[in-house]
């Protein structure tokens, strides 16, 4: 939740600053967006909320834009462990792609305010994993107790994405193919894979 809380607070901060000054050079145009939406992740990765923020700098004379983006995931009910699995009492995980992206418009409808990018891109996730689990002692009158572990790491990805946008409101399917990054807990191993799909809703400032 206090991650939420502060890509929303960041979002509006950086909205509230509206770049009206050009580089000296019209070609250049750069913009701020924030987007949250829905993400079908792979793997043992539930499906859940996607939330990123996005600057952006469009060459316009060319008809592309560069972008650099970060987007965040958080889950606590999920199961991507192999067997044998563990007797999980609590678990939670959070996994931030951090990517660059080339769009390139397809379309341009001036009277109606829209544009249609396609694109693609790559960088690299990081993920922060917490588990409380419950061990057996051993033996038959061995006791249950609880044990506390937290794992981070991450791994490369591309992603193909396009993007309409009417005003400043856009829509963004986007897809994420990640390599997989397997460790292990308790005797117990586990793979991150946030390969998948997303369809976000967003808003781009200038």
């Amino acid at each position: 939740m206090s991650l939420l809380l502060f890509i929303l607070m960041t979002i509006n901060a950086l909205a509230g600053e509206e770049q009206k000054q050009k580089d000296g050079n019209s070609n250049l145009q750069q913009y701020i967006s924030g987007k949250f939406g829905f993400y079908q992740a792979s793997d043992g990765l539930n499906n859940g909320l996607l939330f990123g923020i996005d600057g952006i700098t469009e060459f316009t004379h060319h008809n592309f834009f560069l972008s650099g983006a970060i987007d965040a995931y958080y889950k606590q009910t999920f199961d991507f462990f192999k067997d044998p699995k563990l007797d999980i009492s609590k678990q939670a995980i959070i996994l931030l792609p951090l990517h660059a992206n080339f769009g390139y418009e397809l379309v341009e409808a001036p009277t109606a305010d829209t544009r249609v990018y396609a694109g693609i891109g790559g960088g690299y996730y990081f993920y922060f994993y917490s588990i409380d689990y419950r061990k057996s002692s051993g033996g038959l009158l061995g006791s249950l107790t609880t044990e506390s572990e937290s794992k981070n790491g991450g791994s490369v990805f591309a992603t193909m994405f396009v993007r309409t946008l009417i005003g400043k409101i856009f829509i963004e399917p986007r897809i994420y193919l990640a390599s997989k990054d397997e460790r292990s807990i308790g005797g117990s191993t586990y793979v991150v894979n946030p390969s998948g799909f997303a369809i976000t809703l967003g808003f781009q400032y200038h």
